[in-house]
């Protein structure tokens, strides 16, 4: 019975640790995102290809600097 008691203890620590190193991975994946995120104004016009950003998004995405289109190219070369 000691045995098994050992053996489930065992395991409640790896499944703490599994826990926790989710936790920590979550935490930096968050920070990175966060980081690159634009804070400031938005730009009326996009930043890289000149088109007016509507204003509902300048003033949904704090710091906005690129179209829709523009944007959505970039994350899908990233």
């Amino acid at each position: 019975m000691k045995e098994f008691e050992s053996i489930q203890g065992d395991n409640l620590e790896e499944s703490e640790m599994a826990q926790l190193l989710s936790v920590t991975l979550n935490e930096d994946a968050v920070a990175r995102i966060r980081s690159q995120m634009s804070t400031g104004p938005s730009l009326s016009h996009c930043g890289d290809c000149g088109e007016e950003i509507p204003k509902a998004r300048q003033l949904a995405i704090k710091g906005c600097k690129l179209c829709i289109e523009c944007q959505t190219f970039n994350e899908r070369k990233r």
